[in-house]
């Protein structure tokens, strides 16, 4: 199932923190008590209820829900190490650290995003995905106030996206580094 099967809006925006804000937070809702009732269709495969479970784990955490959040997020991962599937295990592990920050349990997510920033650098079966682990670790540092520090994974997220020409994506982190820029300048 992709985001754009669910009938319901889920799109959002970026706040002030960096942070998703839902547009429509009561259509969010629905749209996640959709994609838990998919899960009980007993037609599905491990592959797909593993993509229910990441997407239900990230709008979980959008909406606050951060324990539901862990739980969905944990089974997606536990559903694609037995499908063997490393990039959608890397994606979810993604997600469970952004879980993780919004927890404030940073000794967590640092932990995380240092292993898989440090994969996405150095593995070929993650590189396509180094300017995620950069966007998301500056978030993470964001979230702690280092600045300076996101603000370097900022960069690095931002030539990576330029080259990929998505431009929903090098805005957000242009974004991101705007910012934090005002952030240092005070």
């Amino acid at each position: 199932m992709n985001i754009s099967d669910i009938p319901h809006d889920m799109t959002f925006k970026f706040g002030p923190k960096l942070r998703e804000i839902p547009l429509n937070k009561m259509d969010m809702l629905y749209g996640m008590m959709y994609l838990q009732e998919q899960l009980h269709n007993k037609t599905l495969n491990q592959d797909e209820k593993g993509k229910l479970h990441g997407l239900l784990g990230t709008y979980l955490r959008i909406v606050g829900e951060l324990d539901e959040s862990k739980r969905h997020l944990n089974q997606a991962i536990t559903i694609f190490r037995e499908l063997e599937r490393k990039q959608s295990v890397f994606i979810n592990q993604l997600r469970l650290a952004n879980t993780y920050q919004w927890h404030n349990d940073f000794v967590t997510s640092n932990q995380m995003f240092d292993e898989l920033t440090e994969l996405a650098e150095n593995h070929s079966d993650y590189i396509e995905y180094r300017d995620f682990a950069y966007q998301h670790q500056g978030k993470n540092l964001f979230d702690q106030k280092k600045y300076r520090e996101a603000l370097d994974y900022f960069q690095k997220a931002l030539e990576l996206r330029k080259g990929h020409r998505n431009r929903e994506l090098i805005d957000s982190t242009e974004a991101a580094i705007e910012t934090c820029e005002k952030k240092l300048k005070k």
